[in-house]
């Protein structure tokens, strides 16, 4: 499957949960990288969009391209966007940086503005299909698998990580649909025991985050 089909899928997903179309300003970053703006762009349309991306664009791409950081789009432009749209690699790196990321991000949210989350949660396998980043995760960070290292955060560790940034989650999907196999949860028993069993059985979310409202 390609990677504007996957991006494509993942738009029409966040679509269905509550992502506006015609927003009047968007920024998309993540995998899969200018495909993802181009699947915005596409079913989504809005009236500007821009995509972070460390390479140039291509000529004539109909849509802004910046290489900048989320920090320092949130130094320079913050509650700038109605919508951010966060595809793969959110879930990548420490549980600082992630949550550096989201602060980031939910900093560039304008009043009422909604981020758009797909994140892999424990029991998502790697592209590849295997699950030894997260039966093996020392020999992930070190580099020895053929793995992409993951924060291996359980679907229950991201909530909370969302409520202690204020920010709710307002439609989810995935909860329980995808997880590491069964024949991979009978043969490593006794090194997944220390993981709720359900939470291996959530892979990928699809999340409609928006920050809460301050009470007067």
């Amino acid at each position: 499957m390609s990677t504007l089909v996957l991006a494509r899928k993942t738009v029409r997903t966040w679509k269905a949960l509550g992502a506006p179309g015609r927003a009047a300003s968007v920024l998309a970053f993540g995998s899969p990288g200018l495909n993802l703006a181009r699947a915005a762009r596409e079913l989504l349309e809005p009236e500007a969009l821009t995509v972070m991306h460390a390479e140039p664009a291509p000529p004539r791409v109909p849509f802004d391209v910046t290489p900048e950081t989320l920090a320092g789009l949130a130094a320079t432009r913050p509650g700038a966007f109605d919508l951010i749209l966060a595809g793969g690699g959110l879930d990548a790196g420490s549980l600082g940086r992630i949550r550096d990321d989201l602060v980031h991000a939910a900093a560039l949210l304008a009043p009422r503005g909604v981020l758009a989350l797909a994140v892999d949660t424990l029991g998502a396998p790697d592209a590849g299909g295997g699950v030894d980043a997260v039966l093996f995760p020392h020999l992930s960070w070190r580099g020895d698998l053929d793995e992409t290292p993951r924060a291996l955060l359980p679907a229950a560790s991201w909530m909370l990580l969302f409520r202690s940034l204020d920010l709710d989650v307002h439609a989810a999907q995935g909860f329980g649909a995808q997880g590491v196999p069964a024949n991979v949860l009978d043969r490593h028993a006794g090194r997944l025991e220390i993981y709720d069993r359900d939470e291996l059985m959530t892979g990928r979310l699809h999340l409609i985050i928006r920050k809460r409202e301050e009470r007067a």
